[in-house]
């Protein structure tokens, strides 16, 4: 079977780039093809994609390439993504279209979908819906797009964020969260650098949301602690001034992001993993509270996040720091805590979790190729 995703891929950085590279690689071992075209920002990429399995095509368009001067201007990136898709399309007919965000790409992956007759399935994330579908002047294009999904994966805490009819108007569909393949995020022996505190993730003008600043009032307090940063973006440049008006700057090392294959060895060279949000537009948390605790590292995180639904699996695992992202003792409290674990077994069920969350998929893959349900 063929895919065709059109969608945030590596070296395309964030949380939806990396669970499609681990999710593209388990699906390959079950006889799904995937063609992907994806969108490659400046100031959010990798050096690498990663090593992928011969199952996979991928296609770049990257910002550096300028569309023809026009009135009344634009990127044309719909349009991009629709030439290269049906670039990919021409050599072998996918079976299914899918987009794993919004904007723009499921307006893509729609226009693809009904050029060629092949059912859409559309994955939402949090972020698209909590900023992009409030937004006003695109928020009636947007919600007719889920409507005339002929698939959307959603999750059960973002459901009432859905227009109304999405439930009688397509198959709206639940599948089990993100799980990290045990195979690439398992404990390898490698011993922790010590007082080393991993942040890996985008620091975006909201950069506040993951309680950086708190973290910071920390370092203050543990003076022996240092922070790693695999981290870019828009809030650089202030979060800098800021590390430098808490004089941190020795303390603080950061590089720019890396290809998914290398964060097992990232994380299980940390002694703790900073991984704490704020409370945001749709409950969720980020995969690496997941990735972590499975190469056996502690991590910190919110309280939040220990309530959410999906950590059932992780709640009672002591690599679970919690803290308070307001209150800075807390968070120094839990470094030293960090700092005593030595060895600690990841938590029970995770393969089964992992194994769940790929058979799932694929069989939604192949119900929806099946169905050849494409809506009108």
């Amino acid at each position: 079977m063929k895919v065709l995703l059109i969608g945030k891929f590596p070296p395309g950085q964030g949380g939806i780039s990396s669970r499609s590279f681990w999710l593209c690689h388990a699906l390959a071992a079950h006889d799904i093809y995937f063609d992907i075209v994806t969108i490659v920002p400046t100031l959010y990429r990798s050096e690498t994609t990663g090593k992928l399995p011969n199952k996979i095509r991928l296609r770049q368009i990257t910002i550096e390439e300028e569309p023809p001067w026009f009135i009344p201007g634009g990127g044309l990136w719909i349009e991009r993504l629709v030439s290269a898709a049906l670039d990919l399309a021409n050599d072998q007919m996918p079976g299914l279209i899918e987009a794993n965000y919004l904007v723009p790409y499921g307006f893509a992956a729609f226009t693809i979908s009904r050029m060629l007759g092949v059912p859409l399935l559309i994955r939402h994330a949090g972020s698209d819906l909590a900023k992009l579908y409030n937004w006003k002047p695109a928020q009636r294009a947007l919600e007719s797009l889920i409507i005339k999904a002929d698939f959307i994966v959603s999750t059960p805490d973002a459901v009432s964020q859905l227009p109304e009819r999405t439930n009688s108007a397509n198959s709206l569909v639940f599948l089990p969260r993100y799980a990290p393949d045990p195979q690439a995020f398992s404990p390898v022996g490698i011993s922790p650098s010590p007082f080393c505190l991993l942040f890996a993730g985008k620091i975006n003008y909201y950069w506040k949301l993951k309680a950086l600043d708190t973290l910071l009032e920390s370092f203050r307090l543990r003076q022996d602690w240092r922070l790693k940063m695999v981290a870019d973006g828009k809030g650089r440049e202030d979060f800098e001034s800021e590390i430098k008006k808490h004089g941190l700057s020795q303390r603080i090392t950061r590089r720019s992001f890396i290809s998914p294959d290398q964060m097992p060895s990232l994380l299980s060279e940390a002694t703790a993993v900073w991984a704490v949000e704020r409370e945001g537009g749709i409950s969720n948390f980020s995969n690496i509270v997941w990735e972590t605790l499975s190469v056996g590292r502690p991590c910190l995180v919110s309280p939040s996040t220990v309530n959410h639904p999906d950590t059932d699996l992780l709640r009672d695992s002591p690599l679970l720091l919690v803290v308070d992202p307001e209150d800075p003792a807390s968070v120094a409290d839990a470094l030293d805590k960090a700092a005593l674990m030595n060895k600690v077994e990841p938590p029970g069920g995770l393969v089964e979790n992992f194994d769940k969350y790929i058979e799932a998929t694929a069989s939604l893959y192949f119900e929806a190729k099946r169905s050849n349900k494409v809506r009108e």
